[in-house]
C-alpha cells in the first residue's frame, strides 16, 4: 500500500472515505503518530484520489453529489503540489538516497580507494600491494563511530545502487509515513550497523558496502510488523519475501560474479534480514504496550 494524505487532527476522513468507496478504490485509513493516514492499494488511481482529496479539501459535504471529470488546470495544480511534497514527507528516505548518490560520485562508484577508505568501517592502507585495515577494537579506540554505518553509503556498481535506490525509496518512504521519521531513522541505524559489524567480524575484508542490508532489513520488517500490529497496512506480499529470500540464497552462489554483478556482501544482507525482523517484533511488542 502507498501513503496518499495525512489528515489533521481537525479533519474527518469519514466523507473522504465514502466517497472512495463509492468510487471503488480500495484504500485503509491508518493512525499513526497521532494522526490519520490514508493508504492507497492501486498507485494507478493516485490521480484519481488526487482529485477526490481536493473536492473533499474544497466542500467534504459536496462529495456525494460530484462525479469526477475535474478540470485540467486543478488536477494538474493538485498533482503538482503533491509530486513536490511528497518526497520531504519522508525526509529520512530522502536524505538516505541522496547521501548514497554523493558518495558514488565522490568516490567514482569504488574507483578511488583513497576516498573510499573515508567510509569503510575501517580505514585502508596499502602497502606492497597488500591492504591493511584496523580490528574494531582499534577502531573504537579512534573514536570513528561513523564508520559502523557509512559503509551502507559506498556501491561499487550502477546496478547496485539503482536497486538498492529503487527499493528504498518505493518502501522505505512508506515505513517511514507508517513509523515517522524518528522511528524509521532509528531502525535504518540499528540495521545498518548490525549488519556492518558482523560482515565485517566474519569476512575480515573492509571493502564492502551498499543500502543491500538496510533494504534486507526493511523487508523484513514491512513483512511481520502487520502481522504483529493489525492497524499497519500490508506493505509488500509474499512473493516479493520470497524473491528476496531466493536472492539471497543466489547471493551465496557464483551467479552473481558471472552475471557481472561483483562479490555480494551475504552476510549483510542476512544480518539485515534478520535484524529487520527483529525490529519488527520490539517494534510490535511495543506498539501493544502502548495501545492497552
Amino acid at each position: 500500500m502507498y501513503p496518499v494524505y495525512r489528515f489533521s487532527s481537525t479533519e474527518d476522513p469519514s466523507h473522504l472515505t465514502k466517497a472512495l468507496w463509492r468510487h471503488k478504490i480500495a484504500h485503509q485509513i491508518a493512525f499513526n503518530d497521532g494522526h490519520n493516514e490514508l493508504w492507497l492499494n492501486d498507485p494507478n488511481q493516485l490521480d484519481k484520489v488526487e482529485e477526490i482529496i481536493a473536492q473533499w479539501k474544497q466542500d467534504p459535504l459536496s462529495l456525494a453529489s460530484v462525479e469526477f471529470a475535474a478540470s485540467t488546470s486543478s488536477a494538474t495544480s493538485a498533482k503538482g503540489q503533491s509530486f513536490f511534497s511528497r518526497p520531504f514527507h519522508t525526509p529520512v528516505t530522502l536524505i538516505l538516497i541522496l547521501l548514497s548518490a554523493f558518495v558514488a560520485m565522490f568516490t567514482q562508484l569504488g574507483a578511488d580507494l583513497t576516498k573510499v577508505g573515508y567510509f569503510t568501517i575501517s580505514a585502508i592502507e596499502v602497502h606492497a600491494g597488500q591492504l591493511y585495515a584496523y580490528n574494531l577494537p582499534d577502531i573504537f579506540s579512534t573514536g570513528e563511530y561513523w564508520r559502523l554505518v557509512t559503509p551502507a553509503f559506498l556501491h561499487f556498481g550502477i546496478v547496485h545502487l539503482v536497486f538498492n535506490a529503487l527499493w528504498i525509496w518505493d518502501i522505505g518512504r512508506r515505513l517511514e509515513s507508517l513509523l515517522g521519521s524518528t522511528l524509521w531513522l532509528v531502525g535504518v541505524l540499528v540495521i545498518a550497523v548490525a549488519s556492518n559489524v558482523l560482515q565485517y567480524l566474519l569476512s575480515g575484508y573492509p571493502l564492502f558496502g551498499g543500502l543491500s542490508g538496510v533494504v534486507y532489513g526493511m523487508i523484513g520488517f514491512a513483512y511481520l510488523y502487520p502481522i504483529l500490529n493489525k492497524q499497519a497496512p500490508n506493505i509488500i506480499s509474499k512473493p516479493l519475501l520470497a524473491f528476496f529470500v531466493i536472492w539471497l540464497g543466489v547471493g551465496y552462489t557464483p551467479l552473481p560474479e558471472l552475471l557481472g554483478l561483483g562479490s555480494i556482501a551475504n552476510t549483510a544482507h542476512a544480518i539485515g534480514l534478520a535484524t529487520g525482523l527483529l525490529l519488527a517484533l520490539v517494534y510490535g511488542v511495543i506498539h501493544k504496550l502502548i495501545s492497552r
